[in-house]
């Protein structure tokens, strides 16, 4: 029953509902194909489809700054704003948010993902290799990151 409600939400917040979102949309966002810019790279691009007031789509959008940060010779990252455009999200099918598209360089889509990654999900996703001295944003803490200085000597 709450996933249902939650979908409502959702659904309602995407503009499935009759009445208008925001008075925030603009035209300028509205208008602009974020992802194909995007693509023009060349480069495996994520684009992640979420918003502001959605706590686990901020989290990812620390992950994914990073990723830029660290990792933005080899990938490239498309923010879409279901906010600000509902129909492009609706376009791409996207029904919950945070969900992340996943294009090789050639453009064409290898994969999605509903939910929280981390970066070394989406570099894998993306078929990257993270570079040795460069660890994949966000990436979750391991046993021997964990450890005490006495357990690790």
């Amino acid at each position: 029953m709450k996933t249902h409600i939650m979908g409502l939400v959702l659904a309602a917040a995407l503009g499935f509902a009759s009445a208008p979102l925001l008075a925030e949309e603009t035209t300028a966002t509205k208008d602009k194909d974020i992802v194909a810019e995007t693509l023009k790279a060349g480069k495996p691009t994520i684009a992640e489809f979420g918003a502001g007031t959605c706590f686990t789509c901020k989290e990812m959008n620390k992950v994914l700054a990073q990723l830029e940060a660290e990792h933005g010779d080899k990938v490239a990252v498309a923010h879409v704003s279901v906010i600000d455009q509902p129909d492009y999200a609706r376009g791409y099918g996207v029904m919950l948010i945070p969900t992340q598209i996943f294009f090789d360089k050639t453009g064409q889509e290898i994969g999605r993902h509903m939910g929280p990654l981390t970066g070394q999900e989406i570099l894998d996703s993306l078929g990257v290799e993270a570079d040795a001295d460069k660890p994949a944003a966000g990436n979750k803490p391991t046993d021997e990151d964990n450890a005490t200085d006495k357990e690790k000597s």
